[in-house]
Order: C-alpha cells, then sequence, then structure tokens
C-alpha cells in the first residue's frame, strides 16, 4: 500500500509530465516558417536550389552542361559542422542538386515552391521586420553568411512568387523586405553591412527562381 509521501510524488511527477507536454505542445505551435533542420533537409534544399540555377537554360551542348554541374557539384555543397551529420546533409545536397537541375531544365516549379513557400501563410517580412521564429537559426549556431543567405532566399522566392500570381512586373528590389534587408539578422551575428548584402544578393535569386523569367 503506498504512503501518502509515495503518493505526493507520485502527483508531482504526473503534473511534472503534463507541464512537460502542455510545453512542447505550445512550442509545436508557434508559427515557424523557415528551412529545413534535419542535415539532410537542409542538404537537400542547398542542392536544389544550386540544382535549380544550374538547369536555367543555357547555350551549353548536354556534354558541357554535364561537365558544368559536375564541376558545380565539385566546389563544395557549403556544409558547416553545425547542421548536423556531414554525410547526410551530402546525401541530402546531391538528391536535391539533380531533383532541381531536372525540374528547372524541364520547366517544373511546384517542388520549388513546395520547398521555399513561407510555412504559416500569414507571414510577410514587409510587415514583420522582428521575427522570432528566426532563433532557430541563431540557436544552431549558423553563420551570418548562412542564415542571410536562407532567409534571404526564401523570402525572395515568396515575393516572386506572389508577383507573379498578382501579375505585377519584375520588381525584386521594390519591396520593405529587400530595402531593409535585416530580416533574421542579430547583431550577435556580426557586420549589418554584411548581413543586408549577402541578404539582398539572396533575395534577388529567390525572386528570379518564383518569379520566373523577367519580363
Amino acid at each position: 500500500m503506498k504512503t501518502a509521501f509515495q503518493r505526493r510524488n507520485i502527483r508531482l511527477a504526473t503534473l511534472g509530465l503534463l507541464s512537460l507536454f502542455a510545453l512542447s505542445s505550445a512550442l509545436a505551435q508557434v508559427d515557424y516558417h523557415g528551412g529545413a533542420l534535419t542535415a539532410r533537409q537542409h542538404g537537400y534544399q542547398h542542392g536544389y536550389r544550386d540544382g535549380y540555377e544550374s538547369g536555367r537554360a543555357s547555350p551549353l551542348s548536354n556534354r558541357d552542361q554535364d561537365i558544368r554541374n559536375q564541376r558545380l557539384q565539385a566546389q563544395g555543397n557549403g556544409y558547416q559542422p553545425d547542421f548536423g551529420s556531414e554525410m547526410e546533409y551530402s546525401q541530402g545536397y546531391r538528391e536535391g542538386f539533380d531533383d532541381g537541375s531536372r525540374d528547372s531544365s524541364n520547366g517544373v516549379r511546384s517542388r520549388l515552391e513546395e520547398l521555399f513557400r513561407w510555412q504559416d501563410p500569414n507571414f510577410n517580412p514587409d510587415r514583420s521586420r522582428l521575427d522570432p521564429a528566426d532563433g532557430i537559426y541563431r540557436e544552431n549556431h549558423w553563420t551570418l553568411e548562412h542564415i542571410a543567405g536562407d532567409i534571404g532566399y526564401r523570402d525572395g522566392v515568396n515575393a516572386g512568387i506572389k508577383d507573379r500570381q498578382q501579375r505585377r512586373s519584375y520588381q525584386p528590389r521594390q519591396s520593405l523586405a529587400w530595402r531593409n534587408g535585416i530580416h533574421g539578422f542579430d547583431p550577435a551575428l556580426g557586420s549589418r553591412k554584411a548581413y543586408r548584402a549577402t541578404y539582398r544578393t539572396a533575395y534577388e535569386n529567390g525572386y528570379r527562381d518564383g518569379f520566373g523569367t523577367a519580363r
């Protein structure tokens, strides 16, 4: 038969588990609209971006294009130790590169939009300069260049998709997000100027992919 002390400890343990579950549920409900966080998914997204770039129409022959793609992959896949397993990241990168190159060559856009759409459809970096959801990047100790590049590209893709769907002209530098260039910036990362430059370049690349051919 359980003593009063044992029953009290059981109740406290149960309350602790319930509190932990409630906290986990609350965190899970926080709107997160950033990129992939696992090593393989992260590698896939980076590979897809590079592959999509390599697959754009060019005057190169198929053989020369294959050589160019091989050189691009050989230049390095952007891996950093803080991403997690290098093997998983590299495997994801190779798969993403091949898929991105194929989709770009074939004019397929669905996977690009699926990969880089904001997970929170109500998010708009033109209105939300300070985004609490971006803290996950800093917690993972990613570099300034990587954070600015990831966030800038994703913001640009979504802006390009929106302008294309609303039949607007090609105008990647007209958005407040591009002009501010600080979505995701934290002083602990380093230079605001360097962050803005990297963000804007990535934003324009993402916008081009999201919008399609400039009009």
